[in-house]
């Protein structure tokens, strides 16, 4: 995967058409896999992370229907 293919929070967000809170949400719920969907580029003495997205990996995540997410 090439840098090119993670994206910010915002941009995924305006892609799939979900709020950054919906994407959070996700993130935290464990539908959302770190190292996979997203990633932390902030340095490790950042107050708070910066996260990238893999965009075409979390709209796949999406397509799961609500019931089957587990």
């Amino acid at each position: 995967m090439s840098k090119v293919d993670w994206v910010s929070s915002g941009a995924v967000c305006q892609k799939l058409g979900i709020s950054v809170k919906h994407l959070a949400r996700l993130r935290e719920e464990g539908l959302l896999k770190e190292g996979k969907h997203w990633r932390n580029i902030a340095r490790p003495q950042a107050a708070r992370p910066t996260y990238r997205y893999h965009c075409k990996l979390v709209e796949k995540a999406l397509e799961i229907p609500a019931e089957l997410r587990g």
